[in-house]
């Protein structure tokens, strides 16, 4: 793909903030809707274009901003991880690694079938297996993000990376608890 000539790439740090901003609008306006709250999410959305928008102008007077490149080695920003494989990290992550001073449980993803038919990963612990099933489409992300890779062992399984070790020890040096957690940038 190549990159129109004037165009600054895009910055994943930028990315990730508007990406948490748009989940706490929908967040809001399925909350206010559950409980007969109005309503203004056409206003909301137009506050963040237009904050947005003013901070493009901004970094347009001030020239375009050095992009901040992700090394591909050492912990990922828990930020840049998407919402729905971010959670599913930090599930895999509490249950293998743990925090804290307990002891680390160590386990696997095995391929297995969803609920819905579709590929999938079961969570393996050494002790039991964890219920739910993650998506495919879930995993895939943090494979391709080095978080997760295939076991050396069994190439057929995944296990969590030395990146994704740095990178869940990074969130919980941080005082992160929750997967929501350090994701304000």
């Amino acid at each position: 793909m190549t990159r129109r000539s004037g165009r600054p790439p895009s910055d994943p740090y930028r990315k990730a903030r508007f990406r948490e901003i748009a989940r706490e609008i929908v967040a809001k306006d399925r909350y206010n809707r559950k409980y007969g709250l109005s309503v203004d999410t056409a206003g909301a959305i137009a506050n963040a274009l237009e904050r947005a928008h003013r901070e493009g102008t901004h970094d347009g007077e001030r020239g375009p901003a050095p992009v901040a490149v992700q090394p591909d080695s050492g912990p990922l920003e828990w930020a840049l991880i998407p919402p729905r494989p971010r959670d599913a990290f930090w599930t895999i992550c509490l249950f293998t690694l743990s925090r804290g001073d307990r002891p680390a449980s160590g386990g696997r993803l095995v391929p297995a079938i969803t609920e819905r038919g579709t590929p999938g990963w079961m969570l393996d612990l050494q002790e039991r297996t964890y219920e739910k099933l993650f998506g495919d489409r879930t995993i895939a992300p943090l494979v391709r993000l080095g978080l997760i890779e295939a076991d050396a062992d069994d190439p057929a399984h995944r296990v969590i990376s030395k990146r994704g070790e740095e990178t869940w020890s990074q969130f919980v040096q941080r005082g992160g608890q929750y997967p929501d957690d350090l994701t304000n940038l």
